[in-house]
């Protein structure tokens, strides 16, 4: 195994043993020495690719948000409803880890996923920077509150649900 080899599997074992600890420890009650011998790794080597747990936690959202961006690459940015529904069955498929964070009291890691994804620059328009904001933070909302109650609903029925308000 390579160096690179042996970095993933280590962050990966951090990032599996964190999430299996957080379904039945209180994250703040969760530490490192704790971390690493559950995941069979050194000390040294959690502190070698993250400072904290929440950059552990951090570090996952972000390459899922990369993920997400590959699959929606060749997508037209005008398609709202198709960004919408690939958002939404992303964070269906990631159920897992979404609910870890929102049952360990960690929404703002995933608002920052979301917002910050938007890539909002003091250089756009300001009716582009408002809008994309405002859309993102809807995004948020509305995945927070999906996440509430369980995510039960698939990504049309949620879109069904919106259009509905809409027409009446």
């Amino acid at each position: 195994m390579n160096n690179q080899e042996k970095n993933s599997y280590v962050r990966n074992q951090i990032l599996t043993t964190l999430l299996e600890m957080m379904k039945t420890e209180d994250f703040d009650s969760i530490v490192i020495s704790n971390l690493v011998a559950k995941a069979e790794v050194g000390r040294a080597s959690f502190y070698r690719n993250y400072r904290t747990k929440e950059d552990v936690l951090r570090d996952e959202a972000e390459r899922l948000n990369k993920e997400l961006e590959i699959i929606r690459k060749n997508d037209d940015p005008f398609d709202i409803q198709l960004k919408l529904i690939r958002t939404l069955d992303f964070y269906k498929t990631h159920t897992n880890f979404y609910m870890t964070l929102y049952n360990a009291g960690l929404k703002q890691i995933i608002q920052d996923s979301i917002v910050d994804e938007t890539n909002i620059s003091t250089d756009q328009p300001a009716l582009l920077a408002y809008t994309t904001s405002a859309f993102s933070y809807l995004i948020y909302g509305w995945i927070i509150e999906w996440i509430r109650r369980g995510m039960k609903e698939t990504s049309n029925e949620l879109i069904s649900m919106f259009e509905s308000c809409q027409t009446k």
